[in-house]
């Protein structure tokens, strides 16, 4: 409890405590005698003068009550305020990060999350009687964890039961839930929403270090927004990039990239590793000394000359000669507040031969195509002509569930005959929803092109001659490569098991084939789509991503084990691919098919993620263009107390009277 005005109320508390005391002093304390006569008068007069100022106090209530009143008044002139939580007049939605970031651990040894839950059960227990709350828990998903309640007790102990992932931190999907759950515009057919959305707006308690990947993009439609920040630690260096690639000539070759950075505010060194099959490498190379400078955010003032010399980010690379396949781990051996982004790792296949189809009726394709990869090292290319290629019997398309050849380059041809793998179209599409053809755009150039993808890497396409094209109809989440003036003329998209590089023109309506560009386009898409050059994209993913996995023929189940050693069975029966989305953990996920023990597929969730990594707690948190009010969450609202004293200080007054009019005799 604090006194805001406390030199005020002592004031007056020494001017008017003493004046009280004295109106006691200085009163007659005459006693009730029956008397017969007047003669006993006199005794009364000495009575009076043995009244002196300064005699010995005598119990008396009324004096007790007068002082209790006068301390009621000086305690409200005092302004008093308890640090309580405020009273909700309206429903309540709590929400509970649990990201990667929240895993982080504290100088008392629990983690952050530990610490929000304490907060939220906290807030909990200090509701007032009758407030209905609900309870939400997001990362990169949200999820409701309580639907709308008074009863404490529940809400406290499914907060305690919230688990930590690793998966990165994204509020809108939790505020749409909040907004659903406590909007009082919701109405459904034939059902009624919760009894709490019909009170109205709710106000949203977020509890959370405020790393909020995709806040800035995000608004409070209904209710307000309070924000307790949790934690205090802002030690940690995270490996926040990695890549892993086979040498397209040299397949026995393995390179691996890693960028570490420090997001702490003091200089750090150590040693970053490279470990196989979890056993670790100790050839030349392997273990590599890593200065890192302080976080330029945490430098006040960040000097230049500091960052220069030792910056806070930096780039190793691995090479090692390994020809089968395992599980690579790259490990920071610095013990910080956060250890899941400390390792990072991915399964590798052996290197085999790469196998490409070209599928064309056109000699002049042939021959482009051919020439354009006789430059590099393509152990197995096969040309088809497309009715050979829409006869050719499963057991020779389809290996595995997947595609026997690698990339599949369809010149002048519309398929629906695409088993799960890579598909290059020039002048033709997958039969697929959401692709089609646009209009047709003559004699224009080209006005945009992605230069930063690896597919278009050193492709020069300025001046490239295109006589005709057709426009790409491509769904929204479709990576274009090359634009006109208003229609897309390349582009790139996947769906579970697939991807397609589709391009509008027709190889003999440009001299696209005829440039160097061609070549190393050709080797590009090779090396970014096939397993033998690089490490597939597919099997590496952040956390809360979804996997896609390849169904052999004839299986019926798979079983996935995750990294904490927990097994799931999924049904696979008659599909040819499967996803698997519960991937919040880092780590490496198992596949296998049909109880055989033989593992068919390995996936790595690794969270490289530099909001995650950035663990220092977010004083100034803002949801779009809305700043929103922050606490501590270890503290609490001063909730003033004036109020109550007043109250107290009447009652007071009224037995004071009540006890008076008691003792008056008439």
């Amino acid at each position: 409890m604090k006194f805001l005005s406390l030199p005020t109320a002592l004031f007056a508390a020494a001017i008017a405590v003493p004046l009280l005391l004295l109106l006691y002093f200085l009163k007659l304390r005459r006693q009730e005698r029956r008397i017969s006569s007047t003669l006993l008068w006199k005794k009364a007069i000495q009575d009076l003068q043995v009244n002196a100022p300064f005699q010995k106090l005598r119990r008396n209530l009324l004096l007790f009550l007068q002082l209790l009143v006068l301390a009621a008044a000086l305690f409200g002139l005092a302004n008093p305020v308890m640090n309580v939580l405020k009273d909700m007049e309206k429903s309540i939605v709590i929400l509970v990060d649990h990201s990667g970031s929240m895993n982080a651990i504290e100088a008392d040894g629990h983690s952050r999350l530990d610490h929000a839950k304490d907060a939220a059960a906290q807030f909990v227990s200090e509701l007032p009687r009758g407030a209905r709350a609900m309870v939400i828990s997001f990362a990169d998903r949200a999820g409701v964890v309580c639907n709308f309640t008074d009863d404490k007790r529940r809400l406290s102990r499914l907060i305690s039961e919230i688990e930590p992932t690793s998966g990165l931190s994204h509020i809108a999907e939790a505020l749409q839930l909040a907004v659903a759950y406590s909007s009082s515009l919701v109405e459904v057919t034939g059902t009624g929403v919760p009894e709490a959305a019909q009170q109205g707006a709710a106000d949203i308690e977020l509890f959370s270090d405020g790393r909020i990947a995709d806040a800035d993009k995000q608004f409070v439609t209904r209710g307000r927004m309070r924000y307790y920040r949790v934690g205090q630690a802002v030690d940690n260096v995270g490996i926040v990039a990695f890549d892993v690639r086979r040498d397209f000539e040299r397949p026995g070759i393995l390179s691996l990239f890693v960028q570490v950075e420090n997001f702490g505010p003091a200089a750090v060194t150590s040693d970053i590793s490279l470990s196989l099959d979890g056993k670790p490498l100790l050839g030349p190379g392997s273990v590599r000394a890593v200065a890192l400078g302080p976080a330029v955010a945490t430098m006040q003032p960040a000097r230049k000359e500091d960052i220069k010399a030792l910056p806070a980010s930096q780039n190793v690379v691995f090479e090692l000669q390994h020809d089968a396949g395992g599980l690579l781990e790259v490990t920071w051996h610095r013990a910080d507040a956060l250890l899941i982004d400390n390792t990072v790792s991915a399964p590798i296949d052996p290197p085999r031969p790469v196998r490409v189809l070209a599928v064309t009726d056109r000699p002049e394709v042939h021959r482009f195509i051919t020439k354009a990869m006789a430059g590099f090292a393509i152990d197995d290319l096969e040309v088809k002509p497309v009715a050979e290629y829409d006869a050719l019997p499963d057991a020779k398309l389809i290996v595995e569930g997947r595609c026997a050849y690698d990339v599949v380059f369809l010149d002048n041809h519309d398929t629906n005959r695409l088993p799960p793998g890579n598909y290059v179209f020039f002048n033709g599409l997958p039969r697929i929803d959401g692709v089609s053809w646009g209009e047709e755009v003559s004699g224009k150039p080209l006005v945009f092109g992605r230069e930063n993808h690896p597919l278009l890497h050193a492709v020069n396409y300025d001046n490239l001659y295109i006589a005709k094209w057709k426009g790409l109809k491509v769904p929204n989440h479709a990576l274009t490569l090359l634009e006109g003036e208003d229609s897309v003329v390349s582009a790139m998209l996947s769906d579970p098991g697939h991807r397609y590089i589709l391009f509008g023109f027709d190889l003999l309506d440009t001299d696209f084939a005829l440039r160097p560009a061609f070549p190393i386009f050709l080797q590009n898409t090779i090396m970014f789509l096939a397993g033998g050059g690089l490490v597939e994209a597919s099997r590496l993913v952040t956390p809360g991503d979804t996997m896609t996995l390849n169904v052999p023929p004839g299986a019926e189940k798979a079983r996935i084990t995750r990294p904490d050693g927990k097994t799931e069975d999924v049904d696979v029966r008659g599909r040819a691919t499967v996803t698997y989305a519960r991937t919040r953990d880092t780590g490496l996920y198992r596949v296998e098919f049909d109880d055989t023990k033989k593992t068919a597929n390995a996936f790595a969730v690794n969270i490289l993620d530099e909001t995650e990594s950035h663990i220092a707690p977010n004083d100034s948190f803002t949801v779009g263009s809305e700043k929103v009010d922050v606490l501590d969450a270890t503290k609490k609202v001063n909730e003033v107390l004036w109020p109550y004293a007043a109250g107290v200080g009447l009652l007071l007054v009224l037995l004071e009277w009540w006890v008076y009019n008691k003792r008056v005799m008439i």
